[in-house]
């Protein structure tokens, strides 16, 4: 089973791969092109040892000879006279110099001086004995040297090299897993502690701990966009509760004036003004009126994407409004581009996107006036023939709760609301320039 934690997959991973290069190794090893019968190896071993014996042998002046052999194979010849044996003869093929007397030496004093190789029995059965000889040249002298070696002693030692080398290869491999584990082990332990600190600061963000920010400079490259993205989202909430709370708070003031022109109405008793309660409680409708729309379209999971036809929601919108304009004289012509493709869109959305650019024209137009609508493939204007908009009310236009006169109509929710629907959409809302009047552009593409 996979280990869950980041540290363990690590370990396993890197143990893993640790032990795909021991297999390489052994694998390599084995398919090496090295001598595999026991002859050959026999062979191989005996080449060696004459080698030795070559580059062992020493000449004095006077013509001393002397042979200079590592402590293994002195032990050999020492230990094993039936096994293994050498000899060094000089031009006459006196004996120069030679291993303890055994079977093996007669049986290197005996061989032909014409044969390189030559085999036989080891003394008492048992075995082949395998001997080599050669000339040397040294010091301007010609001397012979042989030597020989048993197959039962060439596989007696190749066995126990084997398994010293088995032995010493688990056991460094062993070694090697633990060290290598450990490193890993405290290397990642070291590298996750700017994520469990990371963690721990994100644990304590909330409501009111709304500003906390995850540390950036101590986390591994790897993991620093997914920390900074992760920041940019606290930006958006903290920006979001924000714009909420300022949302109930400006909901809380805007509520609070005409419920409180209410109750001065009513306990006035008779002398209440009908008039005046009706426009009042008007304004409070609406004003809650717009607030759910806004709560609507403020959430995503509100629209429902569907190919619709642009135009006919924004006609839809004109024929709902068409007896508001009739009571202030004021004419909507509504001109829809012919072949219109269908946009992906959310009908609902649109027309109330299209009906409040429309209220809004209504509200700033004057009697007799024209409101035009244009319909086309990059999307819609509403443009009026009203007083315009001052320049120094151009940073506040979609603002919430923003009115450009107090004069008791309207909530200042419309444009906030209009421009809710086109972020949701991918769309843009702007104020175009025009020479009278407001034009608002809706591009959706």
């Amino acid at each position: 089973m996979r280990p869950r934690s980041l540290a363990g997959r690590l370990l396993l991973a890197a143990s893993a791969g640790l032990l795909a290069a021991a297999v390489a190794a052994i694998a390599l090893l084995w398919v090496s092109p090295w001598p595999r019968t026991g002859e050959d190896v026999l062979r191989v071993e005996l080449e060696e040892e004459w080698q030795h014996l070559r580059d062992g042998l020493r000449v004095a002046a006077d013509g001393t000879a002397q042979l200079r052999l590592d402590a293994k194979n002195t032990a050999a010849y020492d230990a094993m006279p039936k096994d293994a044996a050498y000899l060094v003869l000089d031009a006459a093929g006196r004996d120069v110099l030679s291993s303890p007397p055994g079977p093996a030496l007669d049986a290197l004093r005996g061989m032909s001086p014409e044969v390189t190789i030559q085999s036989g029995e080891v003394a008492g059965g048992g075995g082949e004995l395998l001997m080599m000889g050669g000339q040397i040249h040294h010091g301007g002298r010609a001397y012979t040297a042989r030597v020989a070696r048993s197959d039962r002693l060439v596989s007696t030692l190749g066995d126990y090299a084997g398994e010293l080398y088995v032995r010493a290869g688990l056991i460094t491999v062993l070694i090697a897993l633990l060290t290598f584990g450990g490193v890993v082990f405290f290397t990642v332990r070291r590298l996750l502690r700017p994520l469990h600190r990371a963690s721990a600061i994100a644990s304590a963000i909330g409501p009111r701990n709304l500003a906390a920010r995850l540390q950036v400079e101590q986390m591994p490259s790897e993991l620093k966009p997914m920390v900074q993205a992760f920041n940019a989202a606290l930006d958006r909430l903290e920006n979001g509760y924000r714009v909420q709370q300022e949302f109930l708070a400006s909901a809380a003031h805007e509520l609070k004036t005409p419920l409180a022109l209410l109750q001065a109405e009513i306990e006035l008793g008779g002398a209440a003004n009908t008039e005046v309660l009706l426009r009042d409680t008007a304004l409070m409708a609406r004003q809650v009126h717009q607030l759910l729309h806004l709560a609507e379209v403020s959430e995503g999971h509100n629209y429902r994407f569907a190919p619709m036809a642009m135009g006919d929601a924004v006609q839809e919108a004109a024929d709902y409004l068409a007896r508001a304009a009739d009571r202030k004289a004021v004419h909507v012509d509504v001109e829809v581009a012919p072949s219109l493709a269908p946009v992906e869109a959310d009908a609902a959305a649109v027309f109330v996107l299209a009906k409040n650019l429309l209220e809004n024209a209504l509200n700033h137009s004057s009697p007799g006036g024209v409101i035009r609508v244009r319909v086309e493939a990059s999307g819609f204007s509403v443009q009026d023939e009203g007083p315009g908009v001052p320049e120094a009310d151009l940073p506040h236009l979609f603002q919430r709760f923003w009115r450009a006169q107090r004069d008791g109509h309207g909530a200042g929710l419309g444009l906030a609301i209009c421009q809710e629907v086109c972020a949701a959409h991918g769309w843009r809302i702007r104020l175009a320039t025009h020479d009278e009047g407001a034009c608002f552009v809706v591009a959706i593409a």
